[in-house]
């Protein structure tokens, strides 16, 4: 299992500039970079090449927050593996698609998407792989050339409303929402625990493995406290997680990548 708080990732927080001069912060929770930390510009790698793992290779997954600034423009572009996006904070443009908190976006690998916008409030958005991509985003329409052969697909879900602090102080039982599910175990779940309340996320081993998001309230781990905005990363050989609400209780989004 993997995890990490908000707090703990804001201390590698960094900025990088859009062809329009404005700011994208990016910062880290676990898994190698996803594009090398030495670029201050938000362009095309070019010459870099991903490599697939090889039979039985393990790789990390990933987990980090990007947040643009009002205005800030992040061009059409596509990564080479499997990922899930989630609006946590603001709100902005996915392509045609108005996306607020939480709206959740799926891209399949070499599968295109965006642009994506920042509108006047900024937007702050996690991305979650369950294997590592560290080549940066493939800039359309230069990279279209890099794309592989394989199924296109976008999936988005709009927008899961969360409970205000005091309705989750005041919740009794414990429920699981499910906002996406496919065959394949593809699957975008709410869960929304009572205070001090336990229950097992979501079964991993139906796909390639499960992240969870503290979207409000904490979770009680491993003897820490994972308050908002903390993340975990369940692989699908591991025992799905037993969830400890904390105090005032939790709703924790939970994201299961779909089988290859």
């Amino acid at each position: 299992m993997f995890a990490a708080t908000h707090a703990q990732a804001q201390s590698s927080r960094f900025a990088r500039t859009t062809a329009e001069n404005h700011r994208v912060w990016r910062s880290h929770y676990f898994g190698p970079s996803p594009s090398p930390l030495d670029s201050s510009t938000l362009t095309d790698p070019g010459a870099t090449v991903y490599t697939d793992p090889t039979p039985g290779e393990p790789r990390e997954p990933q987990a980090f927050l990007v947040e643009q600034e009002p205005g800030a423009i992040v061009r059409p572009h596509f990564h080479y593996v499997d990922q899930f996006q989630v609006v946590a904070a603001g709100g902005g443009l996915l392509g045609r698609h108005e996306m607020a908190p939480l709206g959740v976006h799926f891209a399949a690998a070499c599968t295109g998407y965006g642009p994506i916008e920042a509108r006047e409030e900024g937007l702050a958005y996690f991305t979650f792989r369950a294997s590592a991509d560290e080549t940066g985003a493939q800039y359309l329409p230069a990279a279209r050339s890099r794309m592989r052969p394989g199924r296109r697909r976008n999936e988005v879900v709009d927008q899961i409303h969360l409970s205000s602090p005091e309705a989750l102080a005041q919740r009794t039982d414990n429920s699981l929402e499910t906002a996406l599910e496919h065959e394949d175990g593809l699957a975008v779940c709410l869960l929304r625990l009572a205070p001090d309340a336990s229950v097992l996320s979501i079964d991993g081993s139906l796909g390639r493995g499960v992240t969870l998001m503290v979207a409000t309230g904490s979770l009680l781990q491993d003897d820490g406290v994972f308050p908002r905005w903390s993340c975990f990363y369940v692989a699908p050989d591991e025992a799905p997680l037993l969830l400890q609400a904390g105090p005032e209780g939790a709703e924790v989004l939970m994201l299961r990548y779909p089988r290859a």
